[in-house]
């Protein structure tokens, strides 16, 4: 199993996103860019939205929302100011969204009831939490805290499983939403080596996650067991990844050392249209980045839980 190369030199890749309307999407962290890459190579455009983004997530309407840590994970070289919180991506403008509280937002998605839950683990000593916000009234809920480090999170098919990536603990939780509050959904992942980063789950419920500390990606059977280990080639620090293609069955991983973006082989036997987001029933529109010369210049110039009731965040 091999793996090809889209993308290399544009900074610590990370957050990669799928589009509905077929644009391929990973965030440079270090450099406070979402850049949008061709699925058969090449980097076709960025956006700056400064600080350091972490992940990524399309809304219901078709809006592109980021997870934006505000710069405090690692040096960014954005002159754009930026605070932890979310942004969203529309219209050719870049909207700061404040979350009050934020430490340091990691990862999103668009869950089952149509918010935007978010990881919000801080920095070594912080206490994490996930958070739910809600693009329509503008609110954001705390689900859980009391976590240590979480990070990536994921759907399962049916749209009322969560994983999530417990990366100090080497664990993915399973957490099931009952429309109220999230419960404990059966025993964890547990990675043979380092510990969770971003996460993918398929059609089938096979759940993908990345391993940076074992440069690997690890996939998991519906019911926990390890099935299967994909190798990158050697050192590759992967972050994150998403199934992207006009038959959501290509896996891209980004492999934040070398700044790189990946397209990994995978056997014919492969499951076909993975999911990681829930259908909602909207119609969705593009969300089209800011076309800018001088962002394309700057990619390319060098080289344990505690359940909550759903509270409002102060």
């Amino acid at each position: 199993m091999g793996s090809r190369l889209l993308a290399e030199g544009i900074g610590f890749t990370e957050g990669p996103l799928w589009t509905d309307d077929g644009r391929l999407l990973v965030v440079a962290m270090s450099r406070g860019l979402v850049v949008e890459i061709d699925l058969e190579g090449g980097v076709v455009d960025g956006t700056e939205v400064g600080g350091g983004p972490n992940g990524l997530a399309e809304g219901p309407d078709g809006m592109v929302w980021v997870a934006q840590n505000g710069g405090t994970m690692r040096p960014s070289r954005s002159p754009r100011p930026a605070g932890p919180g979310l942004q969203r991506l529309g219209q050719g403008e870049v909207h700061d969204v404040p979350v009050p509280g934020a430490l340091a937002p990691n990862d999103l998605v668009t869950g089952p009831d149509g918010r935007l839950w978010f990881t919000d683990p801080g920095l070594a000593d912080d206490v994490g939490r996930l958070c739910a916000h809600d693009p329509v009234d503008g609110t954001t809920s705390v689900l859980l805290d009391g976590l240590v480090f979480p990070n990536g999170l994921a759907f399962g098919p049916e749209g009322d499983v969560l994983h999530l990536a417990d990366t100090a603990g080497g664990v993915v939780t399973r957490h099931r939403w009952t429309g109220e509050r999230l419960v404990p959904d059966g025993p964890p992942a547990v990675l043979p080596a380092g510990g969770p980063d971003g996460l993918a789950v398929d059609a089938d419920g096979r759940l993908h996650a990345a391993a940076p500390a074992a440069d690997a990606v690890f996939v998991f059977a519906p019911d926990g067991r390890l099935e299967d280990e994909i190798d990158l080639g050697g050192p590759a620090f992967p972050t994150n990844l998403c199934f992207a293609g006009p038959g959501l069955d290509v896996l891209v991983v980004t492999a934040a050392r070398g700044g790189r973006v990946l397209v990994v082989d995978r056997p014919a036997a492969a499951p076909q249209r993975p999911l990681t987001r829930v259908a909602h029933g909207w119609r969705q529109r593009s969300a089209p980045t800011v076309s800018s010369a001088a962002a394309r210049s700057a990619i390319r110039s060098s080289g344990s839980s505690s359940p909550t009731e759903n509270r409002r965040c102060p």
